[in-house]
């Protein structure tokens, strides 16, 4: 499974959502909505066989809000391959990225002192809900399925961790080691006979100025004696 079929499938998962009976998050839907014209027994005697045929396609296809075994079985299908994305961020930017792309997303706005639920577009429900920048909530998306195909295509001996480290890391990479300040710790390579400040006890003062004048005067003190031989 691509990246693209998972975005696909929680793009139809997020319709299946909105058509779900209410469970007391929003209103129920009225019934008669689910037909969306009632015709007279005057417009009926005028149909043929065909006209019935395409009548019952109608009735049938997508056009009702009746939902389908096969559309609750991917909305299921869904609910179990989030639960493979690790972040609980990352679950919520996916689905509400996928409740974006379906046009059901609500987010809540204060209109005369009351909170309502409004539609809403991915960057506001990233602005006003989740407080993240719009880009920041579309990598978390783009993380989250990034793990559910990773599931499909990966080996299970591969690196798992990749995921883990996103743009912003959760933790400090570093910190004080108590158990380990004191112990030596080479992150360069050098020969053995290398001069190391940590090995020489005077080199913890050690001067160029008087390393030089020392060397001048060893110089000056061989120049005398070879004039006196």
């Amino acid at each position: 499974m691509t990246p693209e079929q998972i975005e696909e499938l929680f793009i139809s998962a997020a319709e299946t959502e909105a058509r779900l009976p209410a469970a007391g998050e929003r209103p129920a839907a009225l019934r008669a909505q689910t037909f969306p014209y009632f015709h007279s027994q005057i417009d009926v005697n005028g149909w043929g066989a065909e006209r019935f045929q395409e009548e019952r396609a109608d009735f049938l296809s997508l056009k009702t809000t009746r939902l389908r075994r096969a559309e609750i079985a991917r909305w299921e299908l869904c609910n179990d391959l989030i639960k493979l994305v690790t972040s609980v961020r990352r679950r919520r930017c996916l689905w509400a990225w996928a409740m974006a792309e379906a046009g059901t997303l609500r987010a809540p706005k204060i209109m005369e002192g009351e909170t309502i639920l409004k539609r809403a577009s991915f960057s506001r429900w990233c602005r006003d809900v989740e407080n993240v920048h719009r880009n920041w909530g579309a990598e978390c998306k783009n993380r989250a399925v990034e793990e559910i195909a990773s599931t499909f295509a990966r080996n299970t001996l591969s690196d798992k961790q990749k995921s883990g480290i996103c743009t912003l890391r959760e933790e400090p990479e570093t910190g004080d080691k108590t158990s380990n300040i004191e112990e030596r710790r080479d992150f360069i390579w050098m020969t053995p006979d290398a001069f190391t400040a940590r090995e020489d006890p005077e080199a913890q003062d050690f001067s160029w100025a008087a390393k030089r004048n020392e060397i001048r005067r060893q110089r000056e003190e061989h120049a005398r004696k070879r004039q006196a031989a």
